[in-house]
């Protein structure tokens, strides 16, 4: 839950700062509140990152992301992997791609990304 600081000055994130630094931050300061102050700004053309999403649907998976899930919503995507005789990485891959697809239409037509 993001705190509200009124008219209270939003410090600019430091380029050193750890993930946990880095959440901390963003649940202290609201979007509307960093925007206010300058230190955060909202992009509306996101044509750069469609470009490197497209480009990387056809590159090597050489970049790793470790992503920690709850036992049984991995036994589910598992589950639903086996289903479509693939594995659970490429299916988590696969599903990731389309909501990345899905966020960046979204937002080139003004449409809420809330509620994710």
């Amino acid at each position: 839950m993001r705190k509200s600081k009124g008219t209270s000055t939003v410090p600019p994130l430091s380029p050193t700062a750890t993930e946990k630094e880095i959440v901390k931050w963003l649940n202290t300061y609201g979007l509307d509140e960093r925007v206010a102050a300058g230190v955060s700004e909202l992009v509306e053309d996101h044509a750069d990152l469609d470009h490197l999403l497209q480009e990387a649907l056809y590159e090597e998976n050489t970049a790793k992301l470790d992503l920690r899930v709850p036992p049984a919503m991995k036994a589910v995507l598992s589950k639903l992997a086996r289903q479509r005789t693939t594995d659970i990485v490429t299916l988590a891959r696969i599903w990731l791609s389309e909501r990345l697809q899905q966020e960046l239409r979204n937002v080139e037509s003004g449409q809420s990304t809330r509620g994710v």
